[in-house]
């Protein structure tokens, strides 16, 4: 799903003689698409003792509208030394506060940044930005102008977005006899994306490598040990003078070629077409982390496969085996990490914190692999961190050591479970 963004703003307004101060969040895409029903919870910093949380204490948790907006009314009094934070978990916090000079204003701006695009067609930038009116309604009649050219108005709820060209801008937001500007930067434009080189062609399939690649892995190797129990060949193998430890390695050789030969032929091939058609040829030291990472998603893969296989008792149960694993590691792991620690008051921006959580995902094989190629990643041209997990936190050897053990602790406990079985 899109990145979801929450702009929050102050709002002041006057209701039946009573002024209220509001704080009012809104939740939507980067393309301004709102979303409701989706929880933001409500933070109070500045008159308190100790946080109860990362963001400060809890006050309220609210729900989206229908057009993605959340409001909660502080009261009528205000402390200009208390300011109030949203948060939608985990991704997206804003705060406000009811400094003295909001009174000077007639509109707050949230949510504002220039933003590059890329995609098979080409790349561009674009600057969006959320206006409020300091009443705490949606800023429609506010008037926006780039370079001294009035461009347009915000949206039904607020929100503005614009094409920009290359270099520096200048962004005029206007209303009521009150205006601010500020800079806007357009990124260098570029072709289809290949033309960046195979570097960034590789960084761009990263995220779909690891999601990919264990599917193939778990479709060819989850019922290699357990169809044949099932269908009674397994005992006749057994029963021949052939070691347990080369009837494992035949099975776990025969699945990884299977995955192995088609994907690192394909990865090649498109590695050496991007070179071809861009003239920019890949890294040498990323391009063979890249592979070695397939390489040890398969094996890793193809390991847990064959360890679950040999203690089903039928292919059914295989079956399970193989789509909870790939749904722990692809999709729940890493989140369910973060969760923990947030939960046991550990604080986001702190580095302790993510020190931590980027140990815990080296028990994750999917987040490993991007820890292998965020070690290796090229650093030139500002593009190179796009979906990879940086290492400044964790040390190289930690990575190497805990890729080592991914392939020795599952390889050492299928051997085990297999002669039980066999013996058995």
């Amino acid at each position: 799903s899109p990145l979801l963004d929450l702009a929050v703003h102050p709002g002041i307004r006057n209701e039946s003689g009573t002024v209220h101060y509001l704080v009012i969040g809104w939740l939507a895409d980067q393309r301004g698409v709102p979303r409701a029903g989706i929880g933001v919870s409500v933070y109070r910093q500045g008159d308190f003792g100790p946080p109860t949380s990362p963001y400060g204490m809890l006050v309220e948790n609210l729900t989206t509208n229908a057009t993605g907006f959340v409001v909660y009314d502080s009261g009528t009094t205000q402390d200009q030394n208390v300011s109030y934070g949203m948060l939608y978990l985990p991704y997206s916090f804003g705060t406000a506060g009811f400094y003295p000079g909001l009174l000077n204003r007639t509109f707050t701006v949230g949510r504002m940044m220039s933003s590059g695009y890329s995609g098979p067609g080409g790349s561009g930038s674009f600057f969006s930005l959320h206006v409020m009116t300091l009443d705490g309604y949606p800023g429609t009649g506010v008037n926006i102008s780039v370079d001294g050219n009035l461009s347009d108005h915000p949206n039904e709820n607020g929100f503005f977005v614009t094409p920009i060209g290359e270099g520096q801008h200048v962004v005029e937001v206007s209303y009521l006899n009150y205006s601010e500007t500020y800079p806007a930067i357009g990124v260098t434009q570029g072709g289809p994306v290949f033309q960046n080189g195979a570097d960034y062609v590789l960084i761009l399939l990263a995220g779909l490598l690891q999601l990919v690649v264990p599917i193939m892995s778990i479709a060819i190797s989850f019922d290699a040990i357990a169809r044949e129990r099932a269908q009674g060949s397994l005992e006749l193998l057994l029963a021949r003078r052939v070691r347990r430890e080369g009837i494992l390695a035949g099975k776990f050789l025969g699945a990884f070629a299977s995955v192995a030969i088609p994907t690192v032929g394909v990865l090649l091939g498109g590695i050496a077409l991007v070179t071809a058609l861009s003239g920019r040829s890949p890294t040498g030291g990323f391009a063979a982390t890249t592979l070695g990472g397939v390489l040890f998603l398969i094996a890793v893969y193809v390991l847990l496969m064959l360890l679950f296989s040999s203690l089903a008792k039928s292919v059914g149960t295989a079956v399970v085996f193989g789509v909870v694993t790939w749904l722990i590691f692809s999709l729940l792991f890493s989140f369910l990490a973060f969760l923990l620690l947030f939960t046991l008051g550990g604080r986001v921006f702190d580095p302790g914190f993510y020190t931590t959580l980027l140990t815990i995902y080296l028990f994750d094989p999917n987040t490993l692999f991007q820890l292998m190629l965020g070690a290796t990643v090229p650093t030139t041209g500002g593009q190179g961190s796009v979906g990879i997990v940086p290492t400044g936190y964790i040390s190289i050897p930690a990575i190497v050591i805990a890729a080592v053990l991914w392939i020795a602790v599952p390889l050492a406990l299928t051997v085990l479970v297999f002669r039980k079985k066999a013996e058995g």
